[in-house]
């Protein structure tokens, strides 16, 4: 009896022992779990339930380039393309939604898609046709520093 009482009220209360995040199953994971081994040193990837969050640093666009936001937008879009070729294809088109956040010193781009749009930039090669389906599926937010 006591064992089962110590079992519900670590369930309750969330005690590690008892509630352990990693031993459940989602399609966020099963992408992590490939992407962990291919993505540089300035990205953070992790898990918010089913859904897929990428933190990035960016380091490639200088300082004081002349055109800031069209830089940020084109390496969204190589970040994107690049998630989509280095990821299994059937695990992350299961995945809910996929959260970008670029960081430069003086500009922050959001960026939210699903995990069923972006498979399709596996595929793409056109810039004309990556710019129609990023402009159509992906909804942006920027903030200026």
């Amino acid at each position: 009896m006591f064992g089962l009482f110590l079992y519900q009220v670590g369930v309750k209360e969330k005690w590690s022992i008892f509630n352990n995040d990693k031993l459940i199953a989602t399609s966020c994971r099963g992408v992590i779990v490939r992407l962990k081994k291919k993505v540089p040193e300035n990205w953070q990837v992790f898990c918010e339930g089913n859904n897929l969050a990428v933190e990035i640093k960016e380091i490639a666009i200088p300082d004081k380039a002349n055109n800031l936001q069209l830089l940020m937008y084109r390496q969204l879009a190589n970040h994107m393309t690049f998630i989509a070729r280095m990821s299994t294809i059937d695990i992350l088109e299961k995945v809910d939604f996929i959260r970008f956040r670029i960081t430069h010193p003086k500009l922050v781009i959001n960026a939210v898609t699903e995990g069923k749009y972006i498979i399709k930039l596996a595929t793409l090669e056109n810039s004309e046709h990556i710019m129609t389906h990023l402009k159509s599926t992906v909804q942006v937010k920027e903030t200026v520093k």
